[in-house]
């Protein structure tokens, strides 16, 4: 009887473990985040957690030195996200978060049509890299004071809607 007792109990105690593990590959515990919970830093699995939150795949962890994730959504678009102002001042975390679409340059990149881009969407900072030959499209976050994850994700989702109109000025016809 006591060996029967001891092997239910481990077997509830690994079924338990594997559930969680299961579960914690699935959805990572800051996407469960409350959409009004106050972030004032994140980590590379907050960015992680951001992506999936928003129904985007995981293309990379870690593509720079930076906590940072490359996402694509169901279209195809690949976008980055990466953890800036990381562990400073005795603050865990990264304190700002910059979301980017980044394209290759071709001969229809010009300055005035990077210019042209950040006259008409505001919401985005175009920038050309002459020498990498790569157009980016910047929307940086600051998370110093907080904002909630609600307002986190809707940058991401800014990011990715404003993008189409922005690659238009930089690569015009």
């Amino acid at each position: 009887m006591k060996y029967f007792v001891s092997v239910l109990a481990a077997t509830i105690s690994l079924t338990s473990i594997s559930g969680a593990q299961a579960q914690s590959n699935v959805r990572p515990a800051a996407a469960t985040r409350a959409p009004t919970s106050i972030i004032k830093s994140v980590t590379e699995p907050d960015l992680r957690a951001l992506v999936l939150a928003e129904g985007h795949a995981i293309d990379a962890m870690h593509p720079f030195d930076a906590p940072s994730v490359r996402g694509k959504t169901k279209d195809g678009l690949l976008f980055v996200l990466i953890g800036t102002a990381c562990d400073k001042e005795g603050i865990p975390g990264c304190r700002g978060v910059m979301m980017q679409v980044r394209y290759d340059s071709d001969s229809r990149v010009t300055t005035d049509g990077i210019n042209n881009s950040n006259r008409n969407e505001a919401a985005l900072s175009a920038w050309w890299d002459k020498d990498d030959k790569t157009v980016g499209l910047t929307r940086y976050v600051v998370l110093d004071d907080g904002i909630t994850w609600m307002n986190l994700r809707q940058n991401l989702r800014v990011l990715i809607s404003v993008q189409a109109n922005s690659y238009k000025h930089a690569f015009p016809d």
